[in-house]
């Protein structure tokens, strides 16, 4: 196990950015929203430079038998920090939350992918923002759990840059409801 941190650690203080240049974070949120609950899949990277290094050094100073865990914990802070869930204005809180790491192609910038898990027993306005909308993409999707209002959705599966509030309107719990299919209309609707 330590010599996959050292490795990973490594690897990605040795690498830096390619000729100089410098890359922003990158944050992607896939929302699925399944019959009694919400699954969140974050995607992160932290900037190129001094935003990786940070990250890195923290990890470094560490005892090496819980490097991967602190690497693993300080990415998954820094992946959720910006983003909020909730449902009719209040906080959802997450019920399970699991992190897997890796490194970019090249190692030049260690990343993160999260799987958040949270209730979603009633219905109502939901609302996942990101206090980093300039790094943050947002896609979504219903997985036949007949709670998300179709008519008045963005469409699924599509990309959202730039966004600081995904907004979905969703129907309470119901039984073995008939589902409403998807609009196959080509031009994306705004989240809002």
């Amino acid at each position: 196990m330590s010599r996959g941190v050292a490795a990973l650690v490594a690897v990605c203080l040795a690498a830096g950015p390619a000729w100089g240049h410098s890359f922003p974070p990158v944050r992607t949120v896939v929302i699925q929203v399944e019959h009694g609950e919400l699954a969140l899949m974050i995607g992160y990277k932290p900037a190129s430079g001094d935003a990786t290094n940070a990250i890195l050094a923290r990890v470094t100073s560490q005892p090496i038998a819980q490097r991967l865990a602190v690497l693993r914990d300080v990415m998954a802070a820094f992946a959720m920090q910006p983003i909020a869930v909730t449902l009719d204005g209040k906080p959802l809180q997450p019920m399970s939350i699991r992190a897997k790491l890796g490194a970019e192609p090249g190692g030049g910038r260690p990343l993160v992918v999260l799987l958040v898990t949270y209730a979603l027993p009633a219905g109502g306005a939901l609302a996942v923002t990101s206090g980093e909308p300039r790094t943050t993409r947002f896609s979504w999707t219903d997985r036949a759990s007949c709670r998300v209002d179709l008519e008045h959705a963005p469409v699924q599966a599509h990309w959202f840059d730039g966004v600081a509030s995904f907004l979905l309107t969703v129907r309470p719990v119901t039984g073995g409801s008939a589902c409403a299919t998807s609009r196959s209309d080509s031009s994306p609707r705004s989240p809002r």
